[in-house]
């Protein structure tokens, strides 16, 4: 099989090239690193700022074991990713792991009354004729490891479980760490979208690129031109969520809302590392910082929520 069939094949179907990703481990590691970019949103570097600067915005009312483990909290942002990415493995992590990792809401008037469970969604999709996989399982992920939380912080409070706190604070920094990586692939656009890595279907009036792009973006760029000072002061102090399924939703949507503004300022300052252009720092800043500012409000909400 030839390189340009797999890449005709993977411009002209999103659906397709996931499943290369998810799949055909052995076949992608033959491709040439242009053609398949990595596709961990932020790469290590930006998912580690995401938690740091969370872990920074906390209020006196949380526990102090928690506001003091904000290098554990920023060490462990990457961590599904390396669930994921160990290729020589290939076994069934990567591919349970994969589709938590993204949601395409290309359809937003499709997502506005989700089920706030996974196999109730996962039915909903089949029923429209789409394979959950294909579409993503973010929102979950998030609310999942929230739930997680919440409930650890239930066992802390708890004097009959006082014997055991220590360990059961461990277990809070970890799974706090770990819903950070899904916060932050939130915060990137285009975890949100079908047009993940180049404008994927036949309909592109603005001419926005059909190459690769994802890992120009959120690796590189962060890499090179991005530092957790250049959005920290944009975060503010967590405060409580409403309801952290539907503000979960919302937060996603608003990414999504940011897909085309990504694409169009590739075509004007093009995402990559010697990119010093002042618009698309404040950009990528911008998408950073909200996913700081939904992580430490889902930490403080677990925290309030946990009371009984």
């Amino acid at each position: 099989m030839s390189e340009a069939f797999i890449f005709s094949l993977v411009k002209n179907s999103s659906s397709i090239y996931r499943k290369l990703l998810i799949t055909l481990p052995v076949l992608i590691l033959a491709l040439t690193d242009w053609l398949v970019p990595s596709t961990s949103a932020w790469g290590d570097e930006g998912h580690r700022y995401v938690n740091l600067v969370a872990a920074e915005k906390l209020p006196s009312a949380m526990p102090a074991f928690f506001k003091n483990a904000a290098a554990r909290l920023s060490f462990l942002g990457p961590e599904p990713d390396r669930w994921r990415d160990q290729r020589e493995l290939f076994n069934a992590l990567r591919e349970v792991n994969a589709p938590d990792h993204f949601i395409d809401i290309d359809k937003p008037e499709d997502f506005q009354a989700l089920p706030n469970d996974r196999y109730k969604y996962a039915d909903w999709l089949r029923a429209k004729g789409k394979d959950p996989k294909d579409v993503g399982f973010l929102p979950y992920a998030i609310l999942e490891g929230y739930q997680k939380i919440q409930v650890l912080f239930r066992l802390w409070r708890d004097p009959q479980q006082a014997a055991e706190r220590d360990q059961i604070e461990q277990n809070i920094i970890y799974y706090a760490g770990v819903v950070g990586h899904y916060v932050a692939d939130g915060a990137q656009p285009l975890h949100t979208t079908i047009h993940y890595n180049g404008w994927s279907t036949s309909l592109n009036p603005d001419i926005f690129t059909r190459e690769p792009l994802h890992w120009r973006f959120e690796g590189e760029y962060v890499r090179a031109q991005i530092k957790p000072e250049d959005f920290r002061e944009l975060v503010k102090p967590a405060q409580p969520l409403q309801d952290p399924f539907s503000d979960t939703m919302k937060f996603l949507f608003d990414s999504y809302n940011q897909v085309e503004q990504l694409y169009r300022m590739d075509k004007t300052a093009r995402w990559e590392a010697n990119n010093r252009n002042t618009e698309s720092k404040r950009f990528v800043a911008g998408r950073l910082a909200a996913g700081s500012q939904m992580l430490a409000n889902l930490w403080y909400t677990a925290w309030l929520n946990s009371v009984r």
